[in-house]
């Protein structure tokens, strides 16, 4: 299967001045961005469009979100980043047991975001090419 040069980045999230920013920070790092704006677009184009990282920025009541991280992880290893305004322990904590890969606190710097989006793909990519290895619990 031929490499792509771009990396697939689904973004869920209501907010159009967030796809805005995104697409600005990420477009010339070779990030193809992709906006959907309900949990039902989020997983019909998770499971046709084969996203590198996909980004949940839901507006919605958190256990929407998580509904939708779990109803995601049961298809997908793609790994998943919260975006989300709240810096609570207790909800960071539940986004990580829905399945959620990484979770950042907004607002964050484009740069910020890059490192995460970077730090993600190299372990999706590491875990793909030795799927022997396992998490040390």
């Amino acid at each position: 299967m031929p490499i792509r040069a771009t990396r697939r980045l689904l973004v869920i999230d209501q907010d159009v001045l967030g796809e805005n920013f995104l697409k600005q920070s990420l477009e010339p790092e070779g990030y193809e961005v992709i906006r959907v704006s309900s949990s039902r677009e989020g997983i019909l184009t998770s499971q046709t469009w084969n996203p590198d990282v996909i980004i949940i920025n839901l507006m919605q009541p958190a256990t929407d979100g998580w509904k939708l991280c779990q109803l995601i992880r049961m298809y997908s290893e793609a790994p998943i980043l919260v975006l989300a305004a709240v810096s609570d322990p207790h909800s960071v904590a539940q986004w990580l047991d829905a399945g959620a890969d990484d979770y950042l606190t907004k607002p964050c710097s484009s740069d910020m975001l890059i490192a995460h989006l970077q730090k993600l793909m190299r372990r999706f990519a590491l875990k793909q090419n030795h799927p022997s290895l396992s998490p040390i619990h």
